[in-house]
């Protein structure tokens, strides 16, 4: 059922949306406020600009050789955000710019009318390296855009205003209603964090039992690189399952069950792509992990308001905590378990 981690690797590549690379455009020097200037001169992006500042890319936002999307938090996204302008002055240099880097899109000029509303989430560049251990300087971390009618989200995030541009200026301000927070951690490590994961964790580790390192789920859910989203059963959902199917009500019951078996209900709940909760579909025969390696298997039914539902669930599996963001993917924490079979 595992495939091997080239194919994966290939896989994920191939199901990541990615707009076309820019092409470089001619400015007029003469005409059109810089990013700079605009959030300069716009009292309420004092808090933001501070942290331009601060994280020392306020020239870089005044060149008009370049082209930026810059998705600001307002003063009130700030403080929403618990990121009054006293934090920004009390943190040091290096945080304020990673997090001012994650807010800005380079090379591009993308407007409202550009971002797709198809599922799943297209993924764009940021400024934001990937810091240490990675030594690879073109590699760096994405936010996802999306609209849903007439509303812009960049990640989970709804934009309060789009497309502040005047013309021939080197950049395009949405105003963001809080601040976007660059994710820490893969995918593998945040759900071994989460207290109501355990049995989650405790049915991987049981489907990669004798797996070979590179090819096991714990692999896949670390890959840096990679775009899933993980629909993760809480505790209590496989309490109901282990309890149903006449198993002790213990982490260690997955033993008792075929390891296929295990295999299988682990991989049925892993999508190929990225989907933060306002761009989840109302879909049927959405493909997953499992799909991916036995291309007969059942599909998932997703509905954006009920959550989702597998091919034997008689109910939609709500999703109880959503938008759990990781650099290599997102979770949404369900309340049933997905049954292919």
């Amino acid at each position: 059922m595992i495939m091997p981690l080239s194919f994966m690797i290939l896989a994920i590549t191939s199901c990541t949306k990615e707009l076309p690379a820019p092409e470089p455009k001619w400015v007029d020097p003469q005409i059109g406020a810089t990013v700079a200037e605009i959030i300069s001169a716009d009292a309420n992006f004092s808090i933001f600009k501070s942290a331009v500042t601060k994280a020392g890319m306020l020239d870089m936002l005044a060149d008009r050789t370049k082209n930026f999307t810059v998705f600001a938090p307002s003063n009130a996204a700030f403080i929403a955000s618990g990121i009054p302008q006293a934090a920004i002055d009390a943190l040091p240099a290096s945080t304020v710019a990673s997090i001012v880097w994650y807010h800005i899109i380079p090379g591009q000029k993308l407007f409202s009318a550009n971002i797709p509303t198809t599922f799943p989430n297209i993924q764009m560049p940021t400024a934001f390296i990937f810091p240490a251990p990675n030594t690879n300087p073109l590699v760096r971390f994405n936010n996802f855009p999306s609209k849903r009618g007439t509303t812009v989200y960049v990640n989970n995030i709804p934009m309060t205003a789009v497309d502040n541009s005047p013309a021939n200026s080197n950049g395009v301000i949405h105003t963001a209603a809080a601040v976007l927070a660059p994710p820490s951690t893969s995918l593998w490590q945040a759900i071994n964090a989460d207290p109501n994961l355990t049995y989650l964790v405790a049915a991987i580790n049981a489907a990669d039992v004798g797996g070979t390192p590179g090819s096991r789920f714990q692999d896949y859910l670390a890959i840096p690189y990679a775009n899933f989203t993980l629909f993760a059963p809480a505790d209590a959902a496989f309490q109901g399952l282990l309890a149903y199917l006449g198993l002790p009500v213990a982490t260690s019951s997955f033993a008792y069950l075929p390891k296929q078996t295990v295999q299988g209900i682990v991989a049925y709940h892993i999508l190929m792509n990225r989907a933060f909760s306002v761009n989840l579909p109302t879909a049927t025969g959405v493909p997953t992990l499992l799909s991916a390696s036995l291309p007969t298997a059942p599909l998932l039914t997703i509905d954006a308001t009920q959550g989702a539902k597998g091919a034997k669930n008689a109910t939609y599996s709500a999703i109880v905590t959503k938008d759990k963001h990781s650099y290599n993917g997102v979770y949404h924490i369900i309340n049933q378990v997905l049954l292919p079979l």
